[in-house]
């Protein structure tokens, strides 16, 4: 994985990059059921134990490919006996007798069972913690006593095998991007980021301020107008294989820290706000499991990604509520209300998808507040303009253990908050009432194919931890279009 380059944000302090860890759990992956691995995938270095094994011995965990909630229930509880064969070998201490801290290893190995791909994910993506952050005394101290382990998990295929590797590494990609503060992570270091990705089959393209202003995103240059950082439009494609007849395009809210702009936030609400490139994150991490998952990815399909960058600060160049700016679509849109910012963002990301020949459209985002009041934390809201489009992500949510709940697309709330405006469209009513839904319908505006529009406003983390909330509904969209 890329490091990241310095951060330019002032203030950066003396984090200078993006550290990475080493792994307390181990999967270790075998195609025959024998306690002789074939393989040893090696997960991401950020995944980290959490307390806790995912379950007393001879269980083993409720859990759906590499979604962190369904990881989460099966640590706290397990589906029963398991009706395969478990074993656990004592712990032992690697290097006993040498110098430097000793770490103890427990060592379960798990023959064939019916769900080989979704325990080795499990226990991966269960045991994923920032650290990177902590003093090297308090890492040292954590290592001692927590241990490690190593998972042997038999059964799997190596098409199995390669499909779970890539999806914890995409996941694992998205937690980090979402974990970074904000003096680390910006618009610039989060394309620097994206650049690292680049291979032989990932394409990376970053537009920066006159990229953009020469593409005429006038919304994308006006939030980014009160930070002295520029915004970036990251651009991410992966070739089909074969002739190409279906573009898939995946876009992003990269709102890198969100301060409401003049209309700002309270301190509480501001905190944590560095989560506002949550859907940034998960089209990258999809991107980036994708890349490695080229071969099962159907022939005939191209993928690309979209991510517009941004921070939404207070500054002598910032937007105010009352100005007018024209979108990339030729649009115009009054600011009534500057801590809708996504919104803007993602219409001007939206227009050039459309336009750069996409067949479908999908955009993820931590859009609106009252998302997690309807539906809260677990629960995305989805909203599409295509059944067919709708059908599939249902399916690949329900295949990744996301969970998602379609909200309708009712034109008359549009009709009804865009009145009185002097421009073609404002961009909030500043009432509470069916918010994500007027922001859904305020998207719309800029797309012209079959779209979906994903809000994940409050999934993108949990109990403080980043989840990596929909790399896994992406994948599993994209590999099941054959």
């Amino acid at each position: 994985m890329p490091e990241m380059g310095a951060a330019v944000c002032p203030g950066s302090g003396s984090f200078h990059y993006v550290p990475r860890s080493q792994p307390a759990v181990s999967v270790l992956y075998s195609a025959h059921a024998t306690h002789n691995p074939a393989a040893v995938a090696r997960p991401h270095p950020a995944f980290r134990r959490q307390h806790g094994r995912g379950g007393p011995s001879g269980t083993w965990p409720q859990a759906r490919r590499s979604s962190p909630e369904h990881a989460r229930r099966g640590k706290r509880r397990s589906a029963g006996p398991c009706p395969h064969q478990c074993r656990r070998r004592p712990r032992s201490r690697p290097g006993a007798g040498r110098a430097g801290p000793q770490t103890e290893r427990e060592v379960l190995r798990v023959e064939a069972c019916e769900f080989p791909a979704a325990l080795a994910s499990a226990a991966a993506v269960a045991g994923w913690q920032d650290r990177r952050y902590k003093g090297q005394a308090a890492q040292d101290e954590e290592t001692e006593s927590t241990g490690e382990m190593q998972l042997h998990v038999s059964g799997l295929s190596a098409e199995e095998q390669q499909r779970t590797e890539g999806l914890l590494r995409g996941v694992t990609f998205a937690r980090e991007l979402t974990s970074a503060p904000a003096n680390v992570l910006n618009p610039a270091t989060l394309a620097r980021e994206a650049r690292g990705l680049a291979s032989e089959h990932l394409q990376v393209e970053i537009w920066d301020e006159s990229d953009i202003q020469a593409r005429g995103m006038g919304l994308l240059l006006a939030v980014a107008a009160g930070s002295d950082l520029g915004p970036r439009l990251i651009r991410l494609t992966l070739p089909a294989r074969g002739e190409k007849r279906r573009v898939i395009a995946l876009v992003g809210k990269g709102i890198t820290f969100d301060t409401g702009g003049y209309s700002l936030k309270t301190s509480a609400g501001m905190y944590g706000m560095k989560n506002d490139m949550g859907g940034a994150a998960a089209v990258l991490g999809a991107m980036a499991a994708l890349a490695e998952l080229r071969e099962q990815v159907p022939e005939g399909v191209e993928v690309r990604a979209y991510v517009a960058a941004a921070e939404n600060m207070v500054g002598p160049r910032a937007m105010r509520p009352g100005d007018i700016y024209r979108a990339a679509n030729g649009k115009t849109v009054e600011v009534t209300n500057t801590d809708a910012e996504g919104r803007l963002v993602l219409g001007d990301a939206l227009t050039v998808a459309c336009d750069e020949g996409a067949t479908e459209v999908i955009d993820l985002a931590t859009l609106t507040g009252v998302k997690v009041s309807a539906l809260g934390n677990d629960m995305a809201a989805l909203f599409c303009n295509d059944r067919a489009l709708a059908a599939g992500l249902e399916q690949a949510a329900e295949s990744a253990g996301e969970m998602v709940w379609e909200l309708p697309l009712h034109r008359p709330y549009l009709r009804g908050y865009q009145k009185n405006t002097l421009a073609d469209l404002k961009n909030s009513d500043m009432q509470p009432a069916g918010a994500s839904i007027k922001a859904a319908l305020f998207l719309q505006e800029f797309v012209t194919r079959p779209w979906a529009h994903l809000d994940i406003a409050g999934n993108a983390e949990k109990d403080s931890v980043a989840t990596g909330w929909g790399v896994g509904t992406l994948v599993e969209y994209v590999l099941a279009q054959g």
